[in-house]
C-alpha cells in the first residue's frame, strides 16, 4: 500500500492530472516493407485495454446514470429555439404548431386544463409528468420511477430571461408568461419587476447608496470607475435608472468646462467604456446612452467644445490679471 501525504498546492498536480489526461493513447505507424513515409508515420489513435474491449463486445453498459436528468427549455415569449432539416422550407416549418410547443409552454397549458399540476414548480415536473419528444405533450407518469428537472442556466446579464427563470424556480402552478408577471392582481411590465414585487432579488438601493455615498467624498474620476465595477460585478437590474441618477456626479469634472450637456455625456460614457474594456466587459450590452465614437460627433458639439475650451482659457487668464492687479497695488 502507498500511502501519501498530500501537504502542499503543489499536490493538485498530482492528484488530478489523470482526471484531465483524457483516455490512454498510443503512437504506431502502419509501413510498407522497405518503404519510410514521414508524414502518416504516427497515426494518433485511443488505447482500450482489454477488459474494455470485452465489455464493448458484449454490449455490457459502461456507465449508467440514475435517474436521468431532463433539460427544462427556458425561452422569452415567442423565442424558442427551433430545429429543421436541410431540406425542409423554412416557412413550413414555421407554421406547425410544434414549432410552438416547447418543455415550457406545455407546463403552462398543462397547469390550465389539471389541477394537480399547480402544486408543482417547474423543475419538479419531471418527476411526476413524462416528456413525450415526438407528441410534444406532458403526460401524467404512472409508476414512481420519474426524471430529474433541471431549467437552462441564464446568467444574470441576460436580463429579462434570467428574472424569468428566477420565477419559475419559485411560482407554482404558472399558466402563462403574463401569470408569472401579475402579483397581488397587479400585471407588471417585466419579469424583473415581478421578480422585486415578490422579494425574490434584491433591488438596486444598495448600489445607488453607494454611488450616492462615493459622489461625497471621490473625485469624478473614481466615481466612473465605481460605477464601471457595479456594472461589471454587481448585476445591476436597472442600469439606466442608475445614470439618470449619477450623471450629474460622474460628469462633474467636464461639466466646469464644457457648456454642451451631450458631449459631456459622451465624454463620461467613452471613459467608462475604457475602464470596462480593462475589466473585459462591453458598455455596449448595458442599457445606457448610445456612445458615438469621436469621428462621429456632429459640428456642432465639435464647435461648442472649442468655445468652452476657449471660454475656461479666458476666465483663466482674467483671473491671473486681477491677480496681477492686486498684486501691483498692494506694493504700491
Amino acid at each position: 500500500m502507498n500511502v501519501e501525504a498530500c501537504a502542499s498546492i503543489k499536490a493538485c498536480k498530482y492528484l488530478f492530472k489523470y482526471v484531465y489526461k483524457g483516455h490512454d493513447c498510443a503512437s504506431f505507424s502502419v509501413e510498407p516493407a522497405g518503404v519510410i513515409n514521414e508524414i502518416h508515420r504516427y497515426r494518433d489513435a485511443r488505447y482500450i485495454s482489454p477488459p474494455e474491449a470485452v465489455y464493448k463486445i458484449f454490449g455490457f453498459h459502461v456507465f449508467g446514470v440514475c435517474p436521468s436528468v431532463l433539460q427544462l427549455q427556458l425561452h422569452l415569449p415567442n423565442m424558442q429555439s427551433v430545429t429543421m432539416e436541410e431540406s425542409e422550407n423554412l416557412e413550413d416549418v414555421i407554421n406547425k404548431p410544434s414549432s410552438t410547443m416547447t418543455t415550457l409552454t406545455e407546463y403552462f397549458k398543462m397547469n390550465r386544463a389539471d389541477s394537480y399540476a399547480r402544486t408543482l414548480l417547474y423543475r419538479e415536473f419531471p418527476e411526476h409528468y413524462r416528456w413525450i419528444p415526438k407528441r410534444k405533450v406532458w403526460q401524467r407518469r404512472k409508476t414512481r420511477l420519474g426524471q430529474i428537472g433541471r431549467i437552462v442556466y441564464a446568467h444574470p446579464a441576460e436580463g429579462e430571461r434570467y428574472f424569468l427563470r428566477v420565477l419559475l424556480n419559485h411560482v407554482r402552478g404558472a399558466t402563462s408568461y403574463e401569470d408569472l408577471r401579475t402579483v397581488n392582481g397587479i400585471t407588471y411590465s417585466t419579469f424583473r419587476e415581478s421578480c422585486e414585487k415578490r422579494g425574490l432579488v434584491e433591488t438596486d438601493k444598495s448600489l445607488d447608496d453607494a454611488l450616492s455615498d462615493g459622489a461625497t467624498f471621490q473625485m469624478p474620476t473614481a466615481l466612473r470607475r465605481l460605477f464601471a465595477t457595479i456594472l461589471v460585478f454587481c448585476e445591476a437590474t436597472n442600469v439606466r435608472e442608475l445614470w439618470e441618477k449619477h450623471k450629474d456626479s460622474l460628469s462633474e469634472d467636464y461639466k466646469r468646462d464644457n457648456p454642451n450637456s451631450s458631449a459631456v455625456e459622451q465624454m463620461v460614457l467613452r471613459d467608462i467604456r475604457e475602464m470596462m474594456q480593462s475589466m473585459g466587459k462591453d458598455i455596449g450590452k448595458f442599457d445606457l446612452p448610445k456612445l458615438n465614437d469621436a469621428g462621429n460627433f456632429h459640428a456642432n458639439e465639435i464647435l461648442l467644445l472649442i468655445i468652452g475650451f476657449f471660454h475656461s482659457l479666458i476666465k483663466n487668464v482674467a483671473s491671473m490679471k486681477t491677480d496681477v492687479l492686486l498684486f501691483s497695488i498692494k506694493n504700491s
